[in-house]
């Protein structure tokens, strides 16, 4: 059985997740065409939307590619400055 990760991290993929969705209608793509183009089953990637699996960081750079972003646009703002 899985467990859920910690509430702090659950967070992150949240925001990450309604990020990435915001960008999506903006540019006008689909959740359909963007799991398509990750190989992903569209189930999997709604989940990964609401924040129940993570983006790998070859999947956030995909992500970005596609849409033609630049992938920090993708990240929580307390990731950027934690690597700051």
């Amino acid at each position: 059985m899985n467990t859920p990760p910690p509430p702090e991290d659950h967070a992150a993929d949240v925001e990450v997740g309604q990020r990435v969705e915001e960008a999506l209608i903006v540019k006008r793509v689909t959740v359909k065409a963007l799991a398509a183009h990750l190989g992903m089953s569209y189930s999997t990637m709604r989940r990964t939307l609401g924040g129940e699996r993570s983006f790998t960081i070859r999947q956030l750079r995909q992500v970005a590619k596609i849409l033609g972003i630049d992938p920090a646009i993708l990240l929580p703002i307390e990731v950027i400055e934690d690597a700051a």
